[in-house]
């Protein structure tokens, strides 16, 4: 374990570190890497881009319908377990994939994999690093994102793989990756402890003393019935979703965009992703940063309208300089919201209750991310080209930008539920 091998270093931070790291897995090869096989799968099996799209739109929402579960499972029996469930779901699922004959076998083994990821995602991590950072909890969580950033990074890998051993293969091969390292982190991620010995987010107050009770700072939370009905919760999740339309769009079909409408070769699309993700880390970083100093609604609006900028400029592109524009744009904007979501909830609505919190809003922001792809895809199939598409997503994505901004603290809720109890019969 981490925390028996050093010993000095606040185990928030490991807890970070082995959260991101099976960050990087899930996102190398099943967010970002399963890009690399698209267009071999249409090839060998004749499927529409639509249809091939479609899978990839069911592993959205199906992740998104398993996440509250997911999160509930989480508060309960903590995020170890559900790391290590997920983990090899996930993996089975990808291993299936790589046998896979005929369109149905391809939207099962989708599902699965969406369960498994739901399960070994970010938001178990996420879960619990709310527990141990509070001055510093959007940093932490910027951090922790960096995993998915650098797993974009390892994309070219992916990519190399499909084309030195085929697409059967390459995926056999990440699978293997998937339980043998993953599991290796999962065991070093769990919740804060009460009364651990390390101060919280592992600064030392002058009264601070060791075996403290931390209880008045990790043990409050809205519970997630009351959450759904709040005005800011509602608002937040316009904003999620309708920047999820895009973003997500833009994920899977920017190696197919490349190839298809600039001409690029695999390994030069693929090496985009790359570049993409490596610039989503300046956001994540960055915003992560901003929201621990200032207005988290505000950097959260901020990142959005990155994504409104970069996606107009990809659709008037018809060079790869002019498309190069585009990414780099929409890369931070993509990040900043990664780590600012989640810290906005646990401050809004506190830590106990986090993990289905956090779940019921990535099942309310999943269905943009399963629109979103299906719709480009679609278009592709009528027009030939993607312009429409992207058109649309800015669109879609620039009517968040006022719902975040409206979306400002339930103070009600934080008063009632963050105060200590009054005695009885007081």
């Amino acid at each position: 374990m981490l925390r028996r091998a050093f010993p000095g270093v606040y185990e928030g931070w490991l807890v970070v570190g082995a959260s991101a790291f099976v960050v990087l897995l899930i996102a190398s090869t099943f967010f970002y890497g399963f890009g690399t096989i698209f267009n071999e799968v249409v090839a060998e099996f004749g499927w529409s881009v639509a249809a091939t799209s479609l899978a990839f739109s069911l592993r959205s929402e199906v992740g998104g319908i398993a996440a509250p579960f997911i999160g509930a499972f989480v508060d309960r029996t903590g995020p170890g377990r559900v790391l290590l469930v997920g983990i090899v779901v996930a993996a089975a699922g990808v291993l299936l994939m790589s046998f896979m004959q005929e369109i149905w076998q391809f939207y099962a083994a989708m599902l699965i994999i969406a369960l498994g990821t739901s399960a070994a995602g970010g938001q178990v991590g996420l879960a619990a690093i709310a527990t141990w950072f509070r001055a510093r909890r959007a940093t932490a969580m910027s951090f922790m994102t960096l995993g998915g950033g650098v797993g974009g990074l390892l994309v070219v890998v992916v990519a190399w793989l499909v084309e030195g051993f085929g697409w059967r293969w390459a995926l056999r091969v990440l699978a293997l990756a998937m339980v043998t390292l993953g599991m290796l982190a999962a065991a070093n991620v769990r919740a804060r402890p009460r009364g651990h010995p390390q101060p919280i987010d592992g600064v030392r107050a002058r009264d601070w003393r060791e075996g403290d009770d931390d209880r008045p700072i990790q043990d409050w939370g809205v519970p997630w019935r009351r959450v759904v009905r709040s005005h800011a919760f509602i608002l937040l999740s316009v904003a999620l979703v309708l920047n999820n339309f895009g973003t997500t769009a833009f994920v899977v079909h920017q190696i197919p965009y490349l190839e298809r409408s600039l001409g690029m070769s695999k390994a030069a699309a693929g090496s985009t992703v790359a570049l993409f993700t490596l610039t989503s880390i300046v956001g994540r970083l960055g915003f992560g940063f901003l929201a621990d100093r200032y207005s988290k609604r505000l950097m959260m609006a901020l990142s959005i309208a990155l994504v409104v900028i970069g996606l107009p400029l990809l659709a008037l592109a018809t060079e790869f300089w002019q498309a190069l524009i585009a990414i780099l744009l929409i890369a931070p904007g993509f990040g900043g919201t990664i780590p600012v979501r989640p810290a906005i909830l646990a401050d809004y609505f506190g830590t106990k209750t986090f993990g289905t919190v956090n779940g019921v809003m990535s099942l309310v922001q999943t269905t943009g991310g399963a629109v979103g792809p299906w719709v480009v895809g679609y278009l592709v199939d009528r027009t030939g080209g993607y312009a429409g598409g992207w058109w649309i997503s800015a669109v879609v994505v620039a009517v968040g930008i006022p719902a975040v901004l409206a979306a400002g603290p339930p103070r009600a809720l934080i008063e009632r539920y963050r105060s200590p109890p009054s005695p009885p019969f007081a």
